[in-house]
């Protein structure tokens, strides 16, 4: 197999496995299961890319040093998501949002406990968004890169793999379809930018300062929703 078919295939079957993780977590509609099913496909997640980049590509480990600088483009750039964020929440889903069927698609992982809920944010917020940075803006990039040509595509191919796993979680979390499309085209400009800050400066420690804040933004008003 040719380095462009090998890039081919680790794009997908890495990039599949965030959107089987949804289907599976949210999809089983039993709480056990759903969450073995969404811990196996954070594993795989985890684990493919980095077996691919030591056994296929048989390069060594890295930690993506931020040597190029970035942080102060990302965190203007997650001020700026993070008021968009709040505004279209106020002008758009503030009054769409079924709280009911919000807080019964979380019941049966336990999210619907505030201490449970703020221990969850802050994992998604300092684990997940590493993870999501290390799957689609190093890995998906990097294969993104090696089978099209420009720079632009690889930004948009990468965010629209990034879209898709949201698109099923916010349809199972009760969004009505006009404001999951609405969420998903923000999502989309979202994982551009993400993918646009790695590619500029070559670490996921770049757009995880972004991705966080958005994170911040995003479980700031899941907590409205049950709480407030």
């Amino acid at each position: 197999m040719d380095d462009r078919n090998k890039a081919l295939l680790g794009l997908f079957l890495v990039g599949i496995a965030p959107t089987v993780s949804v289907l599976a977590s949210f999809g089983t509609g039993e709480g056990l299961l759903g969450q073995i099913s969404w811990f196996t496909s954070k594993l795989w997640m985890l684990g493919l890319p980095l077996i691919w980049r030591l056994r296929v590509d048989n390069l060594p480990i890295s930690w993506s040093k931020p040597q190029n600088g970035g942080f102060k483009e990302a965190l203007i750039l997650g001020g700026l998501f993070a008021i968009i964020m709040l505004i279209a929440w106020v002008f758009f889903g503030i009054d769409n949002v079924d709280s009911t069927e919000f807080r019964a698609a979380l019941e049966p992982f336990g999210l619907t406990v505030a201490s449970t809920y703020i221990a969850g944010a802050i994992f998604w917020t300092f684990g997940n968004s590493v993870l999501e940075e290390y799957v689609f803006r190093w890995f998906i990039v990097e294969k993104a890169e090696a089978i099209i040509e420009g720079m632009w595509k690889t930004v948009f191919l990468s965010a629209g793999i990034f879209v898709m796993h949201h698109f099923f979680a916010l349809y199972f979390l009760g969004f009505p379809m006009w404001l999951n499309l609405l969420a998903c085209f923000g999502l989309f400009v979202g994982g551009s930018a993400f993918s646009w800050l790695y590619i500029r400066y070559r670490s996921i420690w770049v757009p995880f300062v972004t991705h966080a804040i958005c994170d911040v933004v995003v479980f700031g008003v899941g907590y409205w929703i049950l709480f407030a």
